[in-house]
């Protein structure tokens, strides 16, 4: 299948303000030499420990049909090259440009805990009644956002763009590109501590996804959070009147009633847009009840079927490392064991959440409940007492065995009772092999911790014994 044009020279030429000389097209961009496809714009970015320039034939030579660059030096293929003055700024422009000629009808996620599972989830509600652009992967940064924009088709209906920071000020330029209609704060709790005061702080960091909206826009909000009325005050402030939310609260217009929450999903009564629905949700655990009724109530604001949306959810896939359950073949002997991949990333609220997933599983016969669980990173001076803490929930929760991972988990190690704690380790590779030699068949496996202890080995490791089946279910 031929994909569609995205950009050609001459549009390109006119967004970036950049010189080519040649007549080409592209259908993609890339900024990753190693996973450029055929037909890409590779984008050579600069950083401090890194040049794209250097790989720019490279990108050519592997299928790439332009380059955009601002030293065209060793490019052998010079009709196919963009020579712009800064490759960063002209990324800018070029994002600027796909938002400028898209009528898409455009959401802005944000939030502490839950932005890329709710955005891949309303992205496959809405592909569902309409052509949907989203953000790849976690693409919420000062280059990620950009690219999404330079990558929206023309014809898209919807889309759904994800915003991140974990400082102030980073989430405005961004979402004043973007110009969202609808604004969306999946909950704000303690993230990033590190960099700032306190929650509060944090909340008004988040709020800044309000900059972007037109004064028509909707704001939607998590009732059930101890912030939602300062972060409905500060929309009213920037003259946002046009404010809903969700949650279990009687004023909620997205309203949670019951859910029966089972090992696979959830089955949900609520209140959606005036309507009452009863829908299942393919996604394990009690967090991902209320980014439901946040997805449906996004879908309802922008004008789609929140109804047909319902219906859907029930068919929603994980992001990797996001809640992703895989059955794998156990490394040493006859059976399975289930693995809960969820490591990504990791803050205390996340944590819990996929601490109780695991608590909720249900291990085959013989099977027990195994937690992996590293370092929490950009907690501050409370990242002690935290790490130390997590004893509480495992021990409540009834979780069988718990490795923990990385210099901040010791804190751990030495806090949970004994006859639960299977070891502690420096870093994720001196976990592998242990954790490999322990497994069972019948046994859930949880894999929790931050992007920065990479623990993603682990997953790595386990998976290659053999993936039997993945679930249809999601988290974040």
């Amino acid at each position: 299948m031929t994909k569609a044009v995205l950009w050609t020279a001459k549009d390109a030429e006119t967004a970036t303000g950049g010189k080519t000389t040649g007549n080409w097209s592209v259908s993609g961009i890339s900024i990753d030499s190693r996973k450029v496809s055929k037909g890409d714009l590779f984008i050579a970015l600069k950083g401090p420990n890194f040049d794209g320039h250097k790989f720019a034939q490279a990108s050519l030579d592997a299928g790439a049909s332009a380059v955009m660059v601002s030293d065209a030096a060793g490019i052998i293929d010079t009709d196919k090259v963009l020579l712009v003055d800064d490759t960063l700024d002209a990324l800018v422009r070029l994002g600027l440009a796909g938002r400028a000629r898209s009528n898409a009808k455009i959401v802005a996620i944000t939030g502490s805990v839950g932005k890329t599972g709710t955005k891949e989830a309303l992205k496959y509600v809405l592909s569902q009644q309409g052509k949907t652009h989203a953000s790849p992967a976690s693409f919420n940064n000062h280059w990620g956002v950009p690219i999404s924009l330079a990558t929206l088709p023309v014809d898209a209906q919807y889309g759904v763009f994800e915003i991140g920071m974990n400082h102030p000020g980073e989430i405005s330029p961004l979402v004043k590109m973007v110009k969202p209609s609808v604004a969306l704060i999946t909950t704000v709790v303690g993230a990033h501590t590190e960099f700032f005061k306190d929650e509060a702080e944090i909340a008004m960091a988040k709020a800044e996804i309000f900059d972007g909206l037109e004064s028509d826009g909707v704001v939607v909000l998590n009732r059930d959070n101890m912030h939602y009325f300062a972060l409905a005050r500060r929309a009213k402030e920037l003259g946002l009147s046009n404010i809903k939310c969700f949650g279990t609260d009687a004023m909620a217009n997205y309203r949670l009633f019951e859910a029966n929450i089972v090992t696979d999903g959830s089955a949900v009564r609520a209140r959606v847009g005036g309507r009452d629905l009863e829908y299942f949700i393919g996604c394990p655990g009690e967090h991902w009840v209320l980014n439901s009724l946040a997805v449906l109530g996004c879908v309802d604001a922008i004008g789609a079927d929140p109804l047909r949306a319902a219906q859907d959810l029930a068919d929603v896939t994980p992001p990797s490392g996001r809640g992703e359950i895989s059955t794998v073949k156990v490394p040493s002997g006859d059976g399975t064991f289930t693995l809960i991949d969820d490591a990504y990333n990791a803050n205390p609220t996340s944590m819990m959440a996929g601490i109780k997933v695991l608590a909720q599983s249900r291990p085959g016969e013989g099977g027990r409940k195994i937690a992996v669980v590293g370092d929490m990173r950009e907690l501050g001076d409370d990242a002690i007492r935290m790490h130390a803490d997590l004893h509480h929930p495992l021990t409540a929760m009834e979780i069988d065995r718990v490795y923990s991972v990385g210099p901040l988990m010791a804190e751990l190690d030495k806090t949970l009772p004994a006859e639960r704690n299977a070891g502690h380790f420096d870093t994720a590779e001196d976990a592998i092999k242990p954790i490999k030699a322990d497994l069972r068949a019948g046994d859930v496996v949880l894999v929790k911790g931050s992007l920065g202890i990479y623990v993603s080995k682990i997953v790595s490791a386990l998976k290659s014994c053999g993936v039997v089946e993945k679930s249809t279910t999601v988290q974040d």
